[in-house]
């Protein structure tokens, strides 16, 4: 394990991501309503597999030659970002779908993110420096 995965492990967060989707999709529908709840878990499976796909890609590129897989990298990154981009599209033009709901979905990885950071930097605070 490096010291980055020490701080920042890749795996827990993407299992934090889905905890955190069914976590808040069953407050959403608890608190809120059905239909927010709908949206809030539409959302977040969109940004969870999008996730899920970026780091398939960065551990890819990161395992071998770096010049090689960087043009491709980009391609499939923008790739990517169009689907969802289309597919939020279509879900907002064509379906009844809670908006705020879809937004507060789409913010889940974002939310993740933010809770294992604070937790990586509790651990660097409360780490006990070495005396010099």
């Amino acid at each position: 394990m490096s010291d980055s995965d020490a701080y920042f492990p890749l795996d827990r967060m993407a299992r934090l991501n889905w905890l955190l989707l069914a976590g808040m999709a069953a407050a959403g529908g608890l608190f809120v309503s059905p239909y927010f709840a709908k949206g809030l878990f539409i959302g977040g499976l969109i940004a969870n597999i999008s996730f899920m796909l970026l780091k398939r890609d960065i551990t890819r590129i990161l395992s071998g030659p770096l010049h090689a897989a960087k043009g491709r990298f980009l391609i499939k990154y923008y790739l990517r970002l169009t689907l969802v981009g289309l597919l939020l599209f279509f879900l907002v033009k064509f379906t009844s779908i809670h908006l705020i709901g879809l937004l507060v979905g789409l913010s889940t990885v974002v939310i993740s993110i933010g809770i294992m950071v604070a937790g990586a930097a509790r651990k660097v605070v409360l780490t006990p420096k070495e005396a010099s």
